[in-house]
């Protein structure tokens, strides 16, 4: 059973609801060349949709969202239980999560995509991270006054 109401179409099925953000989804094929490419800005169409991220959510809050310097990653961290997530914005969908043994007061991303991250916890250690997962971690004496 499908109802809509404004932009908003739920669809509901075995008692469970699913809503859909607008009711035409267009994809934007990744071999478009780049003259259609930048055509596409001017449709206003195109310019209003939106799209959302799946399962971007945390149990109890988030912390910091960052995107990464190449535009194609972006990552959150959240507390209780300390984790970061790292979603695709290209497939607007969640790539991994970690979690952590400290909450994260802070972070930052060390490469140009997310191979490489610094996490600030508030136990005072820096969690260094790579594409592999914990790399290396250090405690420094006092909480820094500038995270990062």
């Amino acid at each position: 059973m499908a109802t809509q109401g404004g932009s908003l179409k739920s669809t509901s099925l075995n008692g469970v609801k699913v809503y859909t953000g607008s009711s035409v989804h267009r994809s934007l094929a990744t071999w478009l060349n780049p003259k259609k490419l930048r055509s596409r800005r001017k449709d206003t169409s195109y310019q209003q949709r939106v799209e959302l991220i799946q399962d971007l959510w945390f149990e109890t809050a988030t912390t910091k969202i960052k995107a990464t310097p190449d535009g194609e990653y972006l990552i959150a961290s959240g507390i209780y239980p300390p984790q970061v997530k790292v979603y695709e914005l290209r497939e607007l969908s969640l790539k991994f999560e970690r979690h952590l043994d400290s909450e994260i007061i802070d972070f930052q991303i060390l490469d140009d995509d997310y191979s490489k991250l610094a996490f600030l916890c508030a136990d005072r250690s820096v969690c260094l991270h790579a594409k592999y997962g914990k790399h290396y971690s250090l405690r420094i004496p006092r909480f820094p006054v500038y995270a990062f």
